[in-house]
């Protein structure tokens, strides 16, 4: 009969030429495959801090304030100037006074109350020039062919309306044409004009005939619609307020 002998077991000692054996827990997972194009980032993990802060339990809060205090902020110093230069204050410009005649429109009278006023102040002067030439011609007997007295009648009605407009314009102001109208002889500010700037008017007025009428159709191209002796002489023909 055979007997169980206890006998301590003792684990054979590793070979060193077999390769030790790998379990399936430890075998790492295998890398992503990347397709064609495609870059994987490198990420470098920072180690944290052991250190935390204690919190305290003596510690109180900060009051929290509804609304901030003004009175507490910092007044605002503007930086010194570089190199000890001296600061430059914007100041307040304060704004151009704007020109009757340039930089604002004037408000003349339309141009349909201004041709009725001459129209007036010509049919006045015609009328006194056509008495005179047939007392003259009454008077004298003289039988002119009737060119050279159309010649004569034209020369004697641009004198005597050049006289008109000089007597009438420089020394009364105005002319019975633009008091029909409620018309005054203004400058560009609206002050009253001076009896010498009216002879001024109506000598560059005469010139403005002469040449042809340029001066007069200067009216069509000014942007005020005015003539070339009321831009020189800055005056215009405007509403008389006292007749409004």
């Amino acid at each position: 009969m055979r007997q169980a002998v206890a006998v301590n077991y003792v684990e054979p000692l590793p070979d060193a030429s077999r390769p030790p054996e790998i379990r399936p827990e430890e075998v790492p997972p295998a890398p992503p495959k990347l397709h064609r194009g495609e870059h994987t980032a490198k990420l470098i993990e920072f180690p944290r801090t052991i250190y935390t802060p204690q919190a305290r339990t003596s510690d109180l809060a900060e009051p929290v304030l509804d609304r901030p205090r003004i009175l507490e902020a910092p007044e605002i110093v503007p930086p010194p100037p570089a190199l000890g230069g001296m600061t430059i204050e914007e100041v307040a410009k304060p704004e151009p006074e704007r020109r009757p005649g340039v930089d604002m429109p004037l408000q003349s009278a339309a141009i349909g109350q201004r041709f009725l006023a001459g129209f007036i102040d010509g049919t006045l002067v015609f009328v006194a020039v056509g008495i005179f030439g047939a007392i003259f011609y009454r008077i004298a007997g003289l039988s002119l062919p009737w060119l050279q007295i159309t010649e004569v009648g034209a020369g004697l009605l641009m004198v005597c309306w050049a006289a008109y407009q000089y007597l009438l314009i420089v020394y009364s102001g105005s002319t019975p044409g633009l008091r029909a109208m409620h018309l005054q002889v203004q400058r560009f500010d609206g002050v009253a004009t001076t009896r010498k700037l009216r002879r001024a008017r109506v000598l560059c007025s005469l010139l403005s005939a002469v040449s042809l009428g340029l001066g007069y159709a200067w009216h069509f191209l000014d942007e005020d619609r005015l003539c070339w002796h009321e831009r020189v002489t800055k005056t215009h023909i405007a509403m008389n307020p006292k007749a409004q």
